[in-house]
């Protein structure tokens, strides 16, 4: 680990924040209370600017300071932390990967991080190096806790390079926030979210999902699909490009085809995690949309018997109209029919009625 600061990749971090800014000749001053930590986790509500944007705005006006510092060969830089409004100094460094641990309260699932989802930003930081510092807070064993930037982490870790990173402080209030950070260049995925908000409720921050949902600002609709999420089987995971991929249907699209059949479902799945394992680049890899035809011409047009315990239900790609084919305690064959009209109905009487060969009585 070097200990030397170094801001030779400074302005990259400037120029990206600077872009989403508006040109300002002179910074004003001002206050602003820090958003509380639900709200600034939340990527679902609308409201005043987010704690990112303040952030980046802090950075910004810190031009001059980051030039003097690098002048006089590496003094630190201050930053307001979003949520305890303590002032941290940090000072950049390039620091041995294999002393960084992820905090838990990065959302990021590590396992998920491999060369075909770190794709996007691998070839170039094997060819040029980091370019954006990360953020570490230092522990007491000599190791850091990194707080954002984790596939820049996987991606050195790869490419067996340093780690550069800016290293402060940072209060326990405010890393869950400073967390979140990193993946408004990419997103985690539904999934990844799905499960972080189930840690939050297993934790007892929030009573139930509605409740969550409502602190969230997240719509009863979209709830319903976050649970879905945390349901899924993870192979349904792994066989996306990256787990940002997903859309956040895709959790309940996974389980109306496994109430169909699961078994087919699960083995075009274990077909298709072989095809990523053995897939040379990210190109090679089937996108989500193609990877749900898989999963659904997988079982598309297959006649299936129920059991006692097991019916078989059938649905419109729409999913507004279903058949559902059952067996009762006694034995006895039965249809449930969803969102079919009285003239359907009536047709499907008359057509089992001519091919039993029965008649009223």
């Amino acid at each position: 680990m070097s200990k030397k600061s170094k801001y030779g990749n400074t302005d990259e971090l400037l120029s990206a924040a600077r872009s989403d800014q508006k040109a300002q000749t002179e910074p004003k001053a001002r206050t602003r209370r820090p958003l509380p930590a639900v709200q600034a986790m939340s990527g679902e509500r609308k409201g005043p600017a987010r704690f990112t944007d303040e952030l980046k705005e802090q950075i910004i006006n810190l031009q001059q300071q980051l030039s003097d510092a690098e002048a006089k060969g590496g003094a630190a830089v201050v930053l307001t932390m979003p949520v305890s409004g303590q002032k941290v100094e940090f000072y950049q460094q390039e620091v041995n990967p294999e002393l960084v641990d992820v905090s838990s309260e990065n959302e990021r699932l590590q396992e998920f991080l491999d060369p075909i989802s770190l794709g996007d930003i691998l070839p170039s930081i094997e060819a040029d190096g980091q370019q954006k510092p990360g953020t570490l807070r230092p522990k007491a064993d000599g190791r850091f806790e990194l707080i954002e930037g984790s596939r820049r982490l996987a991606s050195v870790k790869l490419v067996k390079k340093p780690f550069l990173a800016l290293v402060g402080d940072v209060p326990d209030a405010d890393v869950r926030a400073l967390s979140v950070i990193e993946n408004k260049h990419k997103d985690v995925s539904a999934y990844e979210k799905a499960q972080a908000y189930q840690r939050q409720l297993d934790a007892g921050e929030f009573k139930n999902w509605t409740q969550l949902g409502i602190a969230k600002g997240i719509s009863t609709s979209h709830i319903s699909r976050y649970k879905a999420c945390v349901e899924l089987d993870e192979i349904f995971v792994r066989i996306l490009r990256s787990p940002s991929d997903m859309p956040l249907s895709y959790g309940e699209t996974v389980q109306k085809l496994m109430r169909r059949d699961a078994g087919s479902v699960l083995n075009e799945a274990k077909s298709l995690l072989k095809e990523r394992r053995s897939a040379n680049d990210v190109e090679s890899v089937l996108d989500a949309e193609e990877i749900l035809k898989r999963l659904k011409s997988s079982v598309r047009g297959k006649q299936f018997k129920p059991t006692k315990k097991q019916p078989v239900r059938y649905e419109s790609q729409s999913g507004k109209v279903a058949v559902k084919h059952s067996i009762t305690s006694s034995g006895t064959t039965k249809l449930e029919l969803v969102g079919v009209k009285d003239s359907q109905v009536e047709d499907l009487v008359n057509h089992i009625i001519k091919s039993l060969k029965v008649e009223k009585k």
